[in-house]
């Protein structure tokens, strides 16, 4: 799977029109007859990754895709969900399939403070197993404005709060996507995980319980019954990441949430997240982010 072409979002954007971008990091796009992820990826032949999570929301016509090998056909008042764990390939589409695609930077999502919980983290997996989820023509009909209120934000390029403005856009409509997957358990394949998603998934909530306080690997492994490189292990398999970057991670979105917060000082930010001083929470910070806590604040 590693062998793979990977393809980067950014070059997946000059196979398809974009309808509206905000500094590349929020893309709308429409989606018709004849895309093709092999062209995107150089010259290699399908099936390809992608290093961003991708959503496709179709209107009409249809596509025939395979995620993980297996095959779906993704038609009007159909979702698809592409992660970058997925293995994707793109057969062949209807003349007339009409979608809109949404990419979003991984890293600006974060800044949008969603509050993303452990189980939100399993319906992420779910999604994972059940990549294309059907609507009904009401939700469709609201996830299309949805779509197109975010487009509309984007166009105020002029705008004094710009980015807070994208924020909360973007914000919102995860939001609402969220509430109508959350009426759809019936769409998802109840497949019972295996035994490293067990892993994966409990590590999960023990990351969202104690990452403010336990920044080792070796916490975590030892409440899992595991080594710290079996978890590794897993975790980079599974997502791409090994666990001491998912704990980073974890760090770098509660730190920008406390710091956004104007009453709590820097000292009390890295005291509440068991760093050992300000100076050192100030370089884990900037190493990750690029700016100091005070910096961050500012912007």
């Amino acid at each position: 799977m590693d062998k793979l072409p990977f393809i980067e979002a950014s070059e997946l954007i000059n196979y398809i029109t974009v309808s509206e971008t905000y500094h590349d990091v929020v893309t709308v796009a429409d989606v018709n007859a004849g895309i093709s992820f092999s062209k995107c990826a150089g010259g290699y032949s399908d099936p390809v990754r992608i290093n961003q999570p991708i959503i496709v929301m179709a209107f009409r016509g249809s596509a025939q895709v395979s995620i993980n090998y297996i095959p779906y056909t993704i038609s009007a008042d159909n979702m698809l969900f592409v992660m970058p764990t997925h293995v994707i390939r793109m057969a062949e589409s209807s003349g007339d399939l009409k979608a809109k695609i949404l990419i979003i930077d991984k890293t600006f999502l974060n800044d949008c403070r969603l509050s993303l919980q452990a189980p939100q983290l399993t319906a992420y997996m779910r999604l994972q197993k059940n990549p294309c989820i059907p609507f009904t023509a009401e939700e469709t009909a609201h996830i299309e404005r949805c779509f197109m209120m975010l487009e509309e934000k984007i166009r105020l390029r002029t705008h004094a709060f710009y980015r807070e403005v994208m924020q909360n856009s973007v914000s919102a409509f995860m939001l609402e996507l969220a509430n109508i997957l959350m009426g759809k358990t019936d769409a998802f394949v109840h497949s019972s995980f295996s035994r490293k998603e067990e892993i994966m998934n409990q590590f999960i909530q023990l990351l969202f319980l104690h990452a403010g306080a336990q920044h080792l690997v070796t916490f975590y492994a030892d409440k899992l019954c595991i080594t710290p490189q079996y978890l590794s292990l897993i975790l980079k398999e599974l997502t791409g990441k090994p666990a001491n970057k998912w704990i980073d991670d974890a760090l770098v979105v509660e730190a920008k949430t406390l710091l956004k917060t104007p009453q709590i000082t820097v000292q009390q930010v890295a005291d509440t997240l068991n760093f050992s001083d300000q100076s050192t929470f100030g370089k884990f910070f900037k190493k990750y982010t690029g700016l100091s806590p005070r910096e961050y604040r500012r912007s």
